[in-house]
Order: structure tokens, then C-alpha cells, then sequence
């Protein structure tokens, strides 16, 4: 990746540039101001005073008597309103949060402006003058929370309408899982936006987090969605909008340690015994004054290590079958499964199809064994543990799989103003994370050998934003900002480099990058990956604000520069896969065969080798929006706003993209589906079209039903389109990354494409690129775009009631709904057979004469095909894979219930509800791919011929979700309730306070794949519900309710099962902390937090890979059973010096 140097560009920005700093994401404080009649009183100088920087902001109020001042930093603030003949009015207190919009309203008493009337008081909790949903997570919480990892984005869970991906999280997140793990307001995963401190804080991949600034950098957070702004957009669910600590008066800081050991964690029930664990989190943090009212700075510096052991069970060959005998080969009923010889494969002659004789006893000759698949076979652990099923061996080892992390993260920030007109404010953040793949890949870890078992990922992440403000006078403000996210992270497997293909005995054809790759039963090694990835996006922001009247008016500029860059080699040594179809039975392969046997017979049913050139992505977007907050009565707000993104397709440096146009034809031939390349014969850079349509308007309401600023109604309604190059792979399109699939048998399954001593059969193809021609891939398997580029679209609208009860109390009752539509969605075979041949059964395996023979290269230009492949509306290619298509829909309805109480009395509660469900026409994918290799895996059965099918209950949706978060403060010690005389005894009974988080929630709907019947990926139904009154980890689901279907038939079960869902969530955190003052200005705190602390057990998702056995109902031993479970309790203790 090219390297680009910063500082110029910053040095010449903070040298031309002389504005005041304020950011998207920045607060508003308004409000009306009236006479003792009710009369508005226009020209009073109203003046907003910063606590704790001393910073003024001065405006006056319009004809209206209206008053608005954008651009706060969150803090508490005083205002003052003063005009001649009344008294000098002024309200103290207001703490304005990030992105709030406060209302601060005066009503002027009658004398001399000398005197003066101060009213103390929070800001109000009702919001009445925004339609936006969200909830603001303020720094107390932050702080005090039980958080484990110390994840601050972990947080945003304890908001409605937020939730996670997965079941709950460890706390260490490794490449920005923290944010594409999480949903919100039921959008797909990953299609949030998120600002930290104004600027965008997404990365040009797969939407991943570029910073989790650590919890003492955070002042607050804001998770809000629906009817945003107009300046807000690129995202589908929500926007997450973060505000760093910055510096005051004040010098204040902190010192901080926390660690965690297994020995004070309990085990987890499925493991035998406690992994290791060793975690250490320390850093620390200051802030303060460089000139008094003037030049303040703030620093955190933070780092954390930790190993760890994993428990893994993993299934392997017994001693037996290490050498050929499968005499103990059963499935789980404990009927043997015959292996049938592959060399005794003949034509059948009672009618179609093939047959085949079995091996005696089960028994390979050792003549007969593969050595390198023997070679192979050392790499693999012999079992340890009595296995689950006694027949089946399943789970027969176990290994506890280490892994290594350790993070170090920097946060920078200086805050001056020139004058009460003129500031600037630049933050630096710099981030850098390390793994060793355990975590990522527990399965391929479990190898006792590091060299087929570990990875090595390094992540370096920076973040740079300037944001500045000129304010010409009291109703015009201009901001404007510079954004930079970089990342650059390489990756290597321990086998790079060590020629390991050579050692195992395979020939030089193979090349010898990293240890190959094979399939066969066994957990796949954690090989065959190494590279490097870096992307850079640039943000240009300006928005102008204006108050004119009771509007308060933004126009503005969003310009964006992305470039992505990828040099990865995949399997650059080879994937090589065995099927069990090769040592089955052709006439009835269900219940026969092993592809144990199969890779010890050295038999390769397909074999695929990716040579890589590199792919250098760029792109850009500019937006333009207004939006209007307009007062338009005492007790009315509307939001009005208009967003248009114009969103350039990504395009490649080098032109480095290919297509297949299936309305050309081939130069020289009429056969149709002509290979095009990006830039050559008239072809444009890109073979999406970029869509010019992308308008987002925005209109809500926020109605003070009463007039009393209590009791609010809001409504709105809005139009969001995604960031496309925020998820986009950067991957090799076919020709400049060569997935060679020609290694294929051209007899069909039932026959081996190569013996593997041998090696492949041809050289692999080295990418040619656009010298490949018209022709290139005929006779190949090929993945398309199509040309259709709209923009992701999600339509969201929502109504809400809000209601303070008493002083410091609010409930807000919320319906939201979200509908999605031009959304990626999973990969189809375009070259899928109708279904309607599906009658012709093992007659389409029968060779038939071939009409494109000697025209097309491979096997599909041989003498004869099969059938099934003549019959295909492209015979000439193999599968034609559209990638990342445009059809994924989806439609949320969510209900949303919040009770909190502000802090008071050393209380303070949130409590957050949703409940709701979450409709989609296909598992929905967060990624853009142009790669060849990376096109995703099918989500649906019929293909092109029957999506509507598959649309059904989201594999994401969860139904009910409660989080309940609360802080209390013992009534002991100086100013409580209880305070000893004593001064020993008080200090010893003062400073406690309890915290805790609980969570309760519905697991999410169960899939059901796996058949074998030569088409379906689903079983069929018995009709009957699946669901168990008294369902348990053993027997999660009733198994017997789903059958093989028939032979060339697509199963009847749909995508999602309707009542079957995985196991809920309940879990509880807890902390106890002890504040002991040293000084009167520092104190030192103790923390000792423990989380799931009740030790409830909460389990992992069931086995739900069907496997039928010769009766046609299930025979593998995990369908059904849980193997998993979440986090026993954890204990956590930590020590902090606040000053």
C-alpha cells in the first residue's frame, strides 16, 4: 500500500484555518424567551457559558423570541439572558449530552438589569425538540459499569433497539467485531455509521471499527437512529456517536490496573478442566489547562495482554482407521457403514447409474494407502476422551488451544481559541492489536503442531480528525472538518515459507507457499493464508448554520476518498477434497462411504490452487444535505431535513476486474456469456452501475402535549442508504486472482479428478488478466456482477411518547420500524438445472453425446457430458456465481420501552426493553465482493427459481430483549444518610457503591441444513413441530422430525425453523467498588467485578447439520445436542488513582 504522509496537510489546515471547535455530534442549547405576560421579547443577549473551560458562546434571540447556539461540546453549561427592563435571568446546572438538542426556555421578570434571578437546575429529560430515537450513555455509566474487557462499544447494548450478533462477548474483540457484531434498530450487521468526536470512525473494510477509544478516553455516547439529522447518513440501522475527553481548567487524570486469573474464574461446564487465563489491562489519562481559558490538553495511553486456553473437542480417526481398517465404522445407530472400493467402479448393467464392490471387512490393503496422505496423517492427534456416541467416535479428542492477544492504544487531543469567534481542536488515535488466531479459529488451533495450527495477525489502526468553526456573528457558524482513518494489518501462517508441500512428499507442481489444505472429515488446519491489508479514507466536512426566526437551518457538504488495497494469497499451496461419493455406494450413497477412506485412498474429488496478483481498490462519495429544525410554535418542532449521496462504484487501480456478460457472444463462436475486462474493448472501470437516485429525506415532530415540557409525542420518518465502500472485500476477480477449479473429475462424482501423490494434474494458471480473452474461463466454474448497482435503501419511521415522572424520572415508549430492500444478499448458482428435470433422477448422471466437444477447454469439451450438464442453461461453464446480488430484503417492527432515573440521592437506573420481530428474504451478507474466490455460500435451495420461499423469520431476529443497568451509592460515610462521628470509622464506611448490568434474552431461530440426496441442502419435514416442551442440551430439538428427502428433490423445510430457537440469555454483572480519598483532590479506587456472577449457565447454539442415514432420518450425534456454553463466572479486580 502507498504510504501517505499527514502532517503536511494537518500543519498547512491548523496554519490556514482559524475557526472554533464544534463537530458533528456536537450539542444545541435553545430556547424561547418571554415577558411575565407570555409576550416574546426579540434582541436579548443571551450568553452560554462552558463550567469548565470558561468558554463563552454569545447569540441573541429573533423577532420570535428565539435563540439557538450550536456547536456545544457535551458538558454543563450556564445561560444567562439579559435585556434592558427586566432582571438579568440565568440558569445553571444544564448539562447539555452529546448530539442533544436542550431547551433552556426564560420567562423575565420586570427591573433593573443589575439584578439578576438564577434558577439551578438539570437540563429536562423530556427531549421536545428532536424526532430522534436514542439514548445517551453518559460518562458516569461509562466509568462505573461492570464491562468486561473493558469494551466501551460493548455499552451500547444497554440502549433499546441495540443488540449482538453473538450470544454475548468475551470483551476482546480483534479487528473492529465490536461495531460489525452489532445491530441496530434490526439493520444487518455492520451497516451502522459511527462518529468519534464528529468524524467518521468506519474503515474502508467490511465496516469494521477503526478506533474503541478505551473507556477513560470516552466522555459520553450517543446510540440514535431513525429520524436523525440530515447531516447524519451512510448507514442502514443507526449511528453511534462517540465524544472523547478533552481538557479543562482543571488538571485531572487517572492511573488504572485490572487483571483477571483463572484461578478466581469457575469452569465452564463443558470443558474438564479451568484454561489458563492471564489478563493485565493498565494505562492512564490526564487532561488540563495549557493557557487558562484559552488551550487545554488531553492523553490516554492504555494497554492489555492476555493468554489463554480454550477448551476444543474436535473429532479424528481412530488408531484403526489411521491404518485402513473401518471395521469400526458406524453410524450413530450403530449400523456399520460399508466402504466401497473406488477402483472397482463400473457401469451398471441391470440399468443407470454406477456400481461397486465393497472393501472385505472394511479393510484398505496398506498397498492401497496414499503417502502423503499418510505423511499428512502425522499431523493429526490421536483420540483422548471417550467419545460422545460410542458408534460414531464424534468429539473423541480434546486439547485446551492456547492463544495470545495483547493491545496499545493512544489518544491525543488539543482543544485552543483564538477568540470567542475562533478555535481549533485536533485529535490523534492510534491503535494496535495482536493475535495469534486461537480465538478465530478454535477448530484448526487444536492441533497440537503450531505450524498447521497458528496465525499470526497484526492490526495498526490511526485516526486523525481537525475540526474547526469560524462563528461571523450570532446566527451564522460555519464548521468544517478533516478526517483521516488508516489501517494496515498483516497476517501470516506459522506454515508460510517452510515448503511444507515438499515435506509431506507432494511434487513440485504443487507450489510451496504454506501447508495445503485438506478436507476430509478432520478440522481444517489453520493454514494456507498470508498477506496484507491497508485501506485510508479521507473525510472533507462543512456545514454552515444559520437561525433565522424560529428556524435553525444546516447546510452542508460531505465529501469522502476510500482506497482499499489487498495482496492475499488463499490456499496458495491448495485445497484438495475428499467425498465420502467415492468410496459410496453410486446406487444408494446414503449411509456408505467415508471421506476418511477416501483421502487415505488418496482419492481427490476436487482440487482448487489460487495464484494472486493484488487488488487496489478506490471510490468516492460526496453528500449534500439541508436540514431545518423549526420552532414552529411554543409547543411544536419539526425536523426537516434532505440528504442526496452520490455513492462512485469502486473501481480498481489497474483495471483489475473481469465480468461474464451473458447477452454477448463469444468472438468466433454462438455461444453466449463473453468474458469482458475493466477498461478494454469499450468497457467501463466497473461493471456496477452507479446509482444516481440516492435521496434521503427526513421529516419529524416533537408535540409538548401539554405544554409543561414533561409529556412529548415525536414522530418522523427517514430514508438511509449504506456507505457501499465500507463494505466492500477487497478480493481478486477471476483472471487476476486464477482459482484453478478444473480439477475436477470429468466422469463426474463418482469418480477421482487425481491421485494426490501425484500432485495436480497441470501447472497452476498464473492470472494473465485481460491477455486472457473473450474465452477465458469457458468450461470453468465463473462468478458475474450484475450490472444492477442500486444503493441499499432502509426506510425507517417510528412514533414515541415520553413522560417525566417526578424530578428525575422518564419513561419513553417507542414503535419503530425498519424496512430494508436492495440489500446484499447470499450467492446463487445462475447456472443452476431448472427443477423441473429433477424427474429424470440418476438417468442425469448417465454421459450423453456432447454438442460443444473440441469447442469448449476441459472436460466440458470431451466426447460426452452428463446429462444433468447438458441440460443446464449454460453448458459450457460449470456454475456461473453471481456475486453479492441485489435482492436481500428485509421488514422490522420493533416496540421499545425505557425507564431511566437520572443520578440523584446516588441512585441511578436504566432500563431498557425491545421486543419485536425481524423478516428477511435471505441471510443477509454486510459485504461488498469482487473476488472470485469469495463469492458467499448459497443461502437458499431453489436458487433462481423460488426465492420468495426462503423468506421467514431472520436468523438474527431475537423476539424479546431486556437490559436492566444501575449504579448505587451505599448510604455510608461523609454526606450520606449514615455518617459516623468517627473520622477512622467513616472512612472506612464511606466510598462504597454497588453496580450491575443484567441481561435477558430470547435466542434467536434455528436453521436446519444438510441432506444427501443428490440436490437438497435442506431435509424434509414430517409435518410435525420440532420443538420440545422440556428441550436439553443432549436433545435440544426432536431430531426424528426431519427426513432425507427423496432422490433429486428439494427438501420442504424452510430457511428458518418458525418455533425452534436457540437458548436464551440471562446473565447478571456485578461490581463493588471503594472510593478512598487521599487528598481532597485525589482518590484512589478498588474494584473487584464479577461477571455472569449468579455462574448461570448459559448455553451454546445446538448441532443443527442434518446427516441421514440409510432409514433416511438423522445419524450424526451432534444434530441436536449442545456442545457450548458462554463464560462461567469471571472475577476481576482493578485499582485506580483519580486525580
Amino acid at each position: 500500500m502507498r504510504r501517505h504522509n499527514l502532517w503536511p496537510a494537518i500543519f498547512c489546515l491548523l496554519g490556514c484555518i482559524s475557526n472554533v471547535c464544534a463537530q458533528q455530534g456536537s450539542g444545541t442549547i435553545s430556547g424561547t424567551v418571554v415577558d411575565p405576560s407570555g409576550a416574546v421579547v426579540a434582541g436579548v443577549q443571551i450568553e452560554i457559558r462552558n463550567i469548565a473551560t470558561n468558554l463563552v458562546s454569545r447569540t441573541i434571540t429573533t423577532v420570535s423570541g428565539f435563540y439557538s447556539v450550536p456547536g456545544l461540546a457535551a458538558g454543563e453549561y450556564a445561560v444567562s439572558a439579559t435585556v434592558q427592563g427586566f432582571k438579568r435571568a440565568v440558569r445553571s446546572g444544564i448539562t447539555l449530552q452529546v448530539d442533544q438538542r436542550a431547551v433552556a426556555d426564560f420567562t423575565l421578570e420586570v427591573g433593573a438589569v443589575a439584578e439578576s434571578v438564577e434558577v439551578a437546575g438539570q437540563a429536562p429529560l423530556v427531549d421536545t425538540a428532536s424526532a430522534t430515537v436514542g439514548k445517551v450513555v453518559e460518562n458516569r455509566r461509562i466509568q462505573d459499569l461492570p464491562l468486561n474487557g473493558r469494551n466501551t462499544l460493548a455499552l451500547t447494548l444497554l440502549t433499546p433497539g441495540v443488540r449482538s450478533n453473538a450470544v454475548s462477548s468475551s470483551g476482546f474483540g480483534d479487528r473492529g467485531v465490536e461495531v460489525t457484531s452489532i445491530s441496530i434498530n434490526n439493520a444487518p450487521n455492520a451497516m451502522n455509521g459511527q462518529v468519534l468526536d464528529g468524524g467518521n470512525n468506519i474503515q474502508t473494510y467490511l465496516g469494521e471499527v477503526n478506533m474503541n477509544p478505551a473507556v477513560d478516553a470516552i466522555q459520553e455516547f450517543k446510540v440514535q437512529y431513525n429520524t436523525m439529522s440530515a447531516e447524519y447518513g451512510f448507514t442502514a440501522g443507526g449511528v453511534i456517536n462517540l465524544a472523547t475527553k478533552s481538557g479543562t481548567n482543571r488538571l485531572h487524570g487517572t492511573a488504572y490496573e485490572f487483571l483477571r486469573n483463572d484461578k478466581l474464574d469457575a469452569r465452564n461446564t463443558f470443558a474438564v478442566n479451568k484454561g489458563k487465563f492471564r489478563y493485565n489491562q493498565f494505562g492512564a489519562s490526564a487532561g488540563g489547562p495549557i493557557l487558562r481559558d484559552r488551550s487545554f490538553f488531553f492523553g490516554n495511553w492504555e494497554e492489555w495482554r492476555f493468554r489463554k486456553a480454550i477448551p476444543g473437542i474436535a473429532t479424528f480417526p481412530t488408531l484403526r482407521q489411521r491404518q485402513g481398517d473401518f471395521s469400526d465404522l458406524f453410524d450413530a445407530s450403530g449400523r456399520a457403514i460399508p466402504i466401497y472400493d473406488p477402483a472397482t467402479t463400473a457401469a451398471n448393467p441391470a440399468g443407470a447409474g454406477f456400481i461397486r464392490q465393497t472393501f472385505p471387512g472394511n479393510l484398505i490393503p496398506s498397498t492401497r494407502l496414499d503417502p502423503v496422505a499418510l505423511n499428512v496423517q502425522k499431523f493429526y492427534p490421536e483420540p483422548n476422551r471417550t467419545p460422545t456416541n460410542p458408534f460414531t467416535n464424534t468429539n473423541n479428542y480434546q486439547r485446551n488451544v492456547d492463544e495470545q492477544r495483547s493491545s496499545r492504544q493512544l489518544t491525543a487531543r488539543i482543544d485552543h481559541r483564538f477568540s470567542d469567534r475562533n478555535a481549533v481542536f485536533f485529535r490523534y488515535a492510534r491503535f494496535r492489536h495482536y493475535t495469534d488466531g486461537g480465538a478465530a479459529n478454535v477448530a484448526g488451533s487444536i492441533y497440537p503442531d503450531p505450524i498447521v495450527a497458528k496465525r499470526d495477525d497484526t492490526l495498526h489502526n490511526q485516526n486523525f480528525l481537525l475540526s474547526n468553526t469560524y462563528t461571523f456573528g450570532p446566527s451564522l457558524l460555519n464548521e468544517f472538518r478533516l478526517g483521516v482513518t488508516r489501517s494496515q494489518f498483516p497476517f501470516q501462517v506459522r506454515s508460510f515459507g517452510k515448503d511444507l508441500p515438499r515435506q509431506i512428499g507432494l511434487p513440485p507442481i504443487v507450489p510451496g507457499d504454506t501447508m495445503p489444505s485438506f478436507s476430509n472429515g478432520t478440522p481444517a488446519f489453520n493454514t494456507g493464508t498470508a498477506g496484507v491489508r491497508g485501506t485510508v479514507a479521507w473525510q472533507f466536512f462543512d456545514m454552515v448554520s444559520h437561525v433565522r426566526g424560529g428556524h435553525t437551518l444546516k447546510f452542508g457538504v460531505d465529501h469522502r476518498v476510500n482506497r482499499g488495497n489487498n495482496f492475499q494469497r488463499s490456499s496458495p499451496s491448495g485445497s484438495f477434497s475428499f467425498s465420502s461419493a467415492l468410496t459410496a455406494n453410486p446406487q444408494s450413497p446414503s449411509g456408505t462411504g467415508s471421506a476418511y477412506a477416501s483421502f487415505l485412498l488418496g482419492e481427490v474429488a476436487s482440487a482448487s490452487v489460487t495464484r494472486h496478483v493484488g487488488a487496489a481498490f478506490h471510490g468516492f462519495s460526496t453528500s449534500f444535505f439541508v436540514n431545518d429544525d423549526w420552532k414552529a410554535a411554543r409547543r411544536l418542532t419539526l425536523n426537516l431535513g434532505l440528504r442526496y449521496d452520490y455513492q462512485q462504484q469502486p473501481v480498481e487501480r489497474w483495471n483489475g476486474m473481469s465480468n461474464i456478460d451473458l447477452s454477448l457472444q463469444i468472438p468466433g463462436s454462438d455461444l453466449y456469456g463473453r468474458t469482458v475486462f475493466a477498461g478494454v474493448d469499450g468497457q467501463p472501470r466497473t461493471f456496477r452501475k452507479t446509482d444516481k437516485n440516492d435521496f434521503g429525506p427526513r421529516v419529524g415532530l416533537a408535540y409538548d402535549l401539554f405544554g409543561s415540557g414533561r409529556t412529548v409525542f415525536r414522530a418522523g420518518f427517514g430514508v438511509f442508504y449504506p456507505h457501499i465502500f465500507n463494505n466492500l472485500y477487497f478480493g481478486n476477480p477471476a483472471g487476476f486472482a486464477t482459482t484453478t477449479t478444473s480439477y475436477t473429475s470429468a466422469a463426474g462424482s463418482n469418480f477421482r479428478a487425481f491421485r494426490l501423490r501425484d500432485g495436480f494434474p497441470s501447472p497452476p494458471i498464473e492470472p494473465q488478466g485481460a491477455k486472457l480473452g473473450p474465452a477465458a474461463f469457458l468450461g470453468q466454474s465463473v462468478s458475474m456482477d450484475e450490472s444492477d448497482g442500486a444503493t441499499p435503501v432502509s426506510l425507517q419511521w417510528n412514533a414515541s411518547l415520553q413522560q417525566q415522572l417526578r424530578r428525575n424520572w422518564l419513561i419513553d415508549i417507542s414503535y419503530s420500524a425498519n424496512r430494508g430492500y436492495d440489500f446484499l444478499a447470499a450467492g446463487y448458482d445462475l447456472n443452476q438445472l431448472d427443477p423441473q428435470y429433477n424427474s429424470l433422477g440418476l438417468a442425469l448422471q448417465n454421459s450423453v453425446p456432447n454438442p460443444y466437444a473440441g469447442r469448449v477447454p476441459g472436460s466440458l469439451g470431451a466426447a460426452t457430458i452428463t446429462r444433468e450438464q447438458a441440460l443446464r442453461p449454460y453448458p459450457y461453464y460449470l456454475g456461473i456465481s453471481v456475486r453479492s446480488p441485489r435482492y436481500g430484503a428485509y421488514s422490522s417492527h420493533l416496540m421499545l420501552l425505557s425507564v431511566e432515573r437520572r443520578m440523584a440521592q446516588g441512585f441511578t437506573l436504566l432500563f431498557s426493553y425491545t421486543a419485536g420481530k425481524l423478516i428477511s428474504n435471505s441471510n443477509l451478507t454486510e459485504l461488498i465482493s469482487f473476488a472470485a474466490e469469495s463469492a458467499p455460500a448459497p443461502g437458499f435451495q431453489n436458487g433462481k427459481f423460488d426465492r420468495a420461499s426462503d423468506r421467514s423469520l431472520d436468523p438474527r431476529d431475537v423476539s424479546q430483549r431486556a437490559v436492566v443497568s444501575a449504579l448505587y451509592e451505599l448510604p455510608f460515610g461523609k454526606g450520606k444518610l449514615w455518617n459516623p462521628a468517627n473520622r477512622v470509622l467513616a472512612q472506612v464506611a464511606g466510598g462504597w457503591q454497588v453496580n450491575t448490568i443484567g441481561t435477558m434474552q430470547t435466542g434467536r431461530p434455528l436453521s436446519v441444513s444438510g441432506a444427501n440426496n443428490f440436490r437438497a441442502n435442506r431435509p424434509n419435514s414430517t409435518g410435525k413441530s420440532a420443538r420440545l416442551e422440556n428441550p436439553t442440551r443432549d436433545r435440544w430439538f426432536d431430531t426424528m422430525q426431519f427426513v432425507n428427502p427423496p432422490n433429486f428433490t428439494y427438501g420442504n423445510l424452510g430457511r428458518m425453523l418458525p418455533d425452534v430457537r436457540e437458548p436464551g440469555i440471562v446473565n447478571w454483572d456485578l461490581s463493588l467498588m471503594k472510593n478512598t480519598n487521599l487528598t481532597e483532590k485525589m482518590k484512589l479506587q478498588f474494584r473487584a467485578e464479577a461477571f455472569n456472577f449468579t455462574n448461570r449457565v448459559n448455553l451454546g447454539r445446538p448441532g443443527t447439520g442434518f446427516s441421514p442415514g440409510p432409514s433416511g432420518f438423522n445419524q450424526s450425534a451432534s444434530f441436536g445436542v449442545i456442545t457450548s456454553a458462554d463464560d462461567a463466572r469471571i472475577l476481576q479486580f482493578g485499582l485506580k488513582l483519580l486525580f
